[in-house]
């Protein structure tokens, strides 16, 4: 069972996404957490402050700001924002509401001088999964978080990137861990309990399609907050 193995016994570790400004904020904590600090301790708590910030990416002159200056932004729009959701345009523009939170930790040191630690060693890639297939071998161990399937018409977000994730992206998804059972490597991915998906990876033999329950606060109807039920999906008993 992989998730008995402690993370000492792995060789390395590989994170990749789309979303290259998380991946550059990931990169920013690992190799510059000191500046990272000093720079989010700058934001202030309130909405002139947010708006301003949140406008960088409008201006021409955001891609010559320092990559600690876009991860600190990164960071505090997600401390401060509304549920702490990311969500862009199809320009790519951070559009998420002021939170109007009383007190919240937007520079956590301890947690980010962990992160960093963490971190130290970590390839990060901008890439999209498809493209790590080649790398993968025999008992490498895959974690898949994809954006979830909507499960009703106002839990409809999919937009972590300017692209969507729609059905046929979840189908080619599918596909992607027939090719790691393929190769015997291990996977565990997460998703919304959406029947379609369900039945989807029941198709195949190899997989074990299980559910759990996470708490979620981000819903426009405050009573569609708080547990959840979500499929985990494995190749391994």
């Amino acid at each position: 069972d992989p998730c008995a193995i402690g993370a000492g016994e792995f060789l390395h570790f590989y994170i990749s996404d789309s979303n290259s400004l998380l991946i550059e904020t990931y990169q920013a904590v690992r190799d510059e957490v000191d500046t990272v600090i000093r720079l989010l301790s700058k934001f202030e708590n309130s909405k002139d402050c947010y708006e301003e910030v949140r406008a960088w990416d409008r201006d021409p002159s955001y891609c010559t700001r320092s990559r600690a200056e876009r991860a600190s932004r990164l960071i505090y729009l997600n401390k401060t924002c509304f549920n702490g959701l990311y969500r862009v345009n199809s320009a790519g523009e951070f559009n998420v509401p002021f939170g109007k939170y009383k007190r919240p930790n937007i520079c956590d040191v301890s947690n980010l001088l962990s992160c960093a630690e963490a971190l130290q060693g970590v390839t990060l890639e901008v890439k999209d999964y498809w493209d790590t297939l080649q790398r993968i071998r025999s008992n490498d161990f895959v974690y898949l978080d994809p954006p979830y399937e909507p499960i009703s018409k106002t839990a409809s977000f999919n937009s972590y990137t300017d692209k969507r994730f729609n059905e046929v992206d979840q189908t080619r998804l599918f596909k992607y861990c027939q090719s790691l059972a393929s190769k015997r490597a291990l996977f565990l991915l997460s998703n919304s309990s959406a029947t379609w998906l369900r039945h989807l990876y029941r198709k195949d033999e190899r997989f074990s399609v299980g559910s759990v329950s996470a708490n979620r606060s981000i819903n426009s109807d405050k009573h569609g907050r708080g547990p959840v039920r979500e499929i985990v999906v494995r190749n391994y008993r």
